[in-house]
């Protein structure tokens, strides 16, 4: 009899752990399946959408993570505009604001303002008057810290409408942050998406 009943202690013992580790799996080892895992990847609607995926660059865990797989650390930068990418991006998911130049929220060219006033570089608050600052330069050479000028969100009115900074260097294709009503302080790409279609002009400030 106490043969049987220490068996049965070991049996349901391997039970537990069995059980044990079938959920540790599921909801830690298991990345692929887990909320931070998803990626957004803006569309040719100009809209983003979230999917699952493997590249923790994208991932949408939250504003804190998303900083940190954008590459915002805290240091030295070699270059003004590095350390203009990284305070910009710094203020990712901030909410849009209409009006708004403050942390308390943005729109497009009131983002593009804050950002700049931070560098010592005064730049008006609006998009159809910052399309006029600076030196316009070809999309392909646009660079870290550049604005990048597209059209409101009726791309056949080929007037100023929205406006970010640009993130990176040639020969990559371009990226930039921006306020945008559909999320806030956000990265967007250029290529292959609505933005290519809006796209006016790129402005640099910074020499």
């Amino acid at each position: 009899m106490h043969w049987k009943i220490k068996n049965m202690k070991k049996i349901w013992i391997g039970f537990g752990l069995l059980f044990t580790a079938l959920v540790v799996y599921a909801f830690v080892l298991k990345p692929s399946e887990a909320p931070g895992n998803m990626v957004r990847r803006t569309s040719a609607d100009g809209r983003d959408h979230d999917f699952h995926g493997s590249h923790t660059s994208d991932t949408l865990a939250g504003p804190e993570e998303k900083r940190a797989s954008l590459g915002v650390l805290k240091g030295n930068y070699a270059t003004k505009q590095d350390s203009m990418v990284a305070f910009a991006l710094q203020r990712y998911g901030i909410d849009y604001s209409y009006g708004g130049a403050t942390e308390e929220g943005f729109d497009c060219s009131g983002f593009i303002t804050y950002v700049y006033d931070q560098f010592g570089v005064t730049v008006p608050h609006g998009s159809s008057l910052q399309a006029k600052v600076g030196e316009s330069v070809p999309l392909e050479q646009a660079r870290k810290g550049d604005l990048i000028i597209f059209t409101g969100t009726k791309v056949e009115d080929r007037t100023p409408g929205h406006v970010g900074i640009v993130i990176t260097n040639p020969p990559k294709g371009v990226q930039f942050v921006h306020s945008s009503s559909n999320g806030g302080v956000k990265v967007s790409e250029v290529e292959g998406t609505l933005y290519q279609q809006r796209f006016l002009d790129v402005r640099r400030v910074l020499p």
